[in-house]
């Protein structure tokens, strides 16, 4: 089981720390958090304990003068859990994101208030000029060292999920909880988040586990996910660790396993008529999977100019919820994949949009395909089902 890591702060840094918090979240990491973890809102210095020293798998303290000096739980209470801890547990990781002090300085305030060395420092110091890129290295250390300390062998197990939370004992190394800032409705959220927060978190976790992986032989190239994702998140879960990265995923969906591969592809009983030329020389290239259901209408509702040309996909006696068969849909969506390059070597569209309705692990799939096929711009279904907005933008 992956233990969550301890986030030690002072309250008055509440702000700064829930940040650090939204970027680790987003990378996966599960936090035990005092004012989230403690159901009682007061501190509970034995319940604080307990969590350090036996339901967590590494410790980060914000090291502010907040936190060393104008707090007294953490020098006398959490620090000294964290220095029972480590000195019986060497799996155990711990270490400091310092802000408002050097490294140097910042070790040197919690040695004279605790006789204690916080060890190792995750990320360079913080500073007001260029917080969210300090902390998002700090969050980046954090994952690594998370990584490092729970991923010893088999696949990396990622439980995602894209509107609702994630509990914090989940047995899964990897928390995918993109919920905030996704909502259930695409209508409710601003599309930026994709380029500003998830995008960049998936591309970190890519990293991490990639670093993890590299000096740990018993562990294996492959994802094994979980859980249930809006199918822009799938997409670009797919297209971060597509088949160039070597990375191999197998999805699990309802008892059924979903799986990529390199085999040939096979579009056999699909519907796949030749691209539809459109009027618009500088158009775009419009492509539509109808899996699960028909999305022409809402596609259309939704459009964004005429296009260059248009491809449509319909599965074997038509769209339906158990239209796809698991054991063939990694072969389906390496033939989508293929016709989609084929049309943009023919047409040459400004880009590509997609509009999908599928079940959440055939996305993965088909995001795992996408390489070398220029910007994918994902169109998400509203709630209603009746128009799409766009998502995500793969590039």
């Amino acid at each position: 089981m992956a233990g969550p890591v301890f986030l030690s702060y002072a309250w008055d840094d509440g702000a700064e720390v829930d940040e650090l918090d939204t970027l680790l979240r987003l990378r996966g990491v599960p936090l035990w958090r005092d004012r989230r973890d403690m159901q009682f809102g007061g501190y509970n210095e034995e319940l604080v304990c307990r969590a350090i020293e036996k339901d967590t798998s590494g410790f980060a303290l914000y090291l502010t003068p907040a936190a060393v000096e104008g707090s007294w739980f953490i020098p006398k209470v959490e620090l000294r859990a964290m220095d029972r801890r480590r000195n019986r547990d060497d799996t155990f990781f711990c270490g400091a994101i310092f802000r408002g002090y050097s490294v140097q300085s910042g070790k040197q305030a919690v040695f004279e208030q605790t006789g204690i060395d916080i060890g190792a420092t995750l990320g360079a110091p913080v500073d007001e000029a260029q917080l969210l890129d300090g902390l998002r290295g700090a969050a980046n250390a954090i994952l690594r060292a998370y990584i490092a300390s729970n991923w010893r062998d088999g696949p990396a197990r990622i439980h995602i999920e894209t509107r609702d939370p994630i509990a914090v004992l989940d047995e899964s190394l990897v928390h995918l909880a993109f919920a905030p800032p996704l909502e259930h409705d695409p209508e409710h959220y601003d599309v930026a988040v994709w380029d500003e927060k998830i995008q960049p978190a998936l591309a970190d976790l890519q990293q991490a586990l990639h670093t993890v992986h590299g000096g740990r032989p018993a562990c294996e190239r492959v994802l094994e996910v979980t859980g249930a994702a809006h199918l822009s998140a799938a997409l670009a879960l797919g297209y971060q660790f597509r088949e160039p990265t070597r990375w191999q995923l197998r999805l699990n969906h309802f008892g059924d396993v979903w799986k990529t591969g390199r085999e040939p592809a096979s579009l056999e009983g699909w519907e796949t008529p030749s691209p539809r030329p459109g009027s618009d020389p500088k158009g775009d290239l419009v492509v539509m999977v109808h899996a699960s259901a028909d999305v022409t209408d809402a596609a259309r509702a939704a459009a964004g100019g005429p296009a260059r040309a248009e491809l449509h996909f319909r599965p074997p006696g038509g769209p339906g919820r158990h239209a796809v068969d698991p054991s063939a849909a990694n072969a389906v969506a390496r033939g989508i994949a293929d016709a989609i390059r084929s049309a943009r070597a023919r047409y040459a569209p400004a880009q590509t949009r997609l509009y999908v309705a599928c079940p959440w692990p055939f996305a993965t799939l088909l995001g795992w395909h996408l390489a070398s096929v220029g910007a994918v711009v994902m169109h998400e279904a509203t709630i209603e089902r009746d128009s799409y907005r766009v998502s995500c933008v793969l590039r």
